[in-house]
């Protein structure tokens, strides 16, 4: 195969990222005329078709998607190379490279993310969002250090993991459901209703298919959603009964906005966890930020 100019694995990175040509053009400061040429050179080079036009933009062909999976790694791991020598240049004494998947992004572990760099302010954090499957995919590959995700979660590599602390997951509805407030529902009545759940393939959505089906019961869920963040808004406006963890409800519950329902089975309570590959040392940085993680009487008070 010839060789091929990395400039336009890059333009095809931000053209697949961003589903669009006028975008990337956008993102990379070039001429739209200029990025359409270089993926015309790259799928000359590759000898395929890497994107179909749509009526949004672009979409990937099977065999862009199939690049995609391994471009946007090789992307990731040039960019953060770029930033930390600009940041070594400053002066900065370290990067933590962070992803914390949907559900495992609460307060709590915000506020010991916060405690940290309170008290390590010259490390520079570089903190992704994304869910679980890809936040392991991304540790195993060294994109990040670390990562925050929900446990229980099913992976082929050697992680290790430490727990942060439990996540009770529950069913929340808003006034619209009013007549199921003092009722206690099995999994089988509740699926009945308009259910509100994560897309497949997140940790979450996968950890309600087997409570359900352990229950004898498939999961079927009438609205999909790629951000659990989003499901909260959706209950609110009574387009359904939603699963969300306890403590991103709480206030909702409080103020009657949303209310819990009763269910006759029990849904176990999962963890909250920070993972690291076996494969790669653990430095200096990412020992102290287990630490101030796992020890909450760690306080910025505590600095010299």
């Amino acid at each position: 195969m010839s060789d091929v100019n990395f400039e336009h694995y890059k333009v095809f990175y931000y053209v697949a990222k961003l589903n669009n040509i006028t975008s990337a053009a956008h993102a990379l400061y070039l001429s739209q005329p200029s990025v359409s040429r270089c993926i015309s050179n790259l799928e000359e080079e590759l000898g395929c078709r890497l994107f179909t036009r749509s009526k949004k933009g672009v979409e990937l062909t099977a065999e862009g998607q199939q690049l995609y999976k391994h471009v946007r790694i090789a992307c990731k791991h040039f960019f953060s190379a770029e930033e930390e020598l600009s940041l070594m240049q400053q002066e900065t004494t370290g990067v933590l490279r962070l992803a914390i998947s949907d559900a495992a992004f609460q307060q709590r572990i915000i506020s010991r993310i916060s405690a940290f760099h309170t008290l390590y302010p010259s490390v520079h954090l570089k903190i992704d969002n994304m869910p679980t499957p890809e936040t392991i995919e991304a540790v195993h590959t060294n994109v990040v250090d670390m990562a925050i995700v929900t446990t229980p979660f099913s992976s082929n590599y050697e992680l290790n993991i430490t727990e942060l602390c439990t996540l009770q997951d529950i069913a929340v509805a808003g006034s619209g459901f009013e007549q199921l407030r003092n009722r206690t529902l099995s999994l089988e009545e509740l699926n009945r209703y308009t259910l509100i759940t994560l897309e497949e393939g997140s940790s979450t959505r996968h950890y309600f298919n087997k409570l359900f089906h352990q229950n004898g019961v498939l999961m079927n869920p009438d609205i999909e959603l790629s951000s659990i963040s989003q499901v909260l808004p959706l209950v609110r406006s009574n387009l359904g009964i939603g699963f969300v963890p306890l403590r991103i409800a709480e206030e909702d519950i409080r103020t009657g906005k949303v209310f819990r329902i009763n269910l006759k089975e029990e849904i176990p309570p999962r963890s909250i966890g920070l993972i690291t590959d076996s494969e790669y040392d653990i430095s200096d940085i990412m020992i102290a930020f287990t630490e101030v993680l796992t020890n909450p009487d760690i306080k910025p008070s505590l600095i010299g």
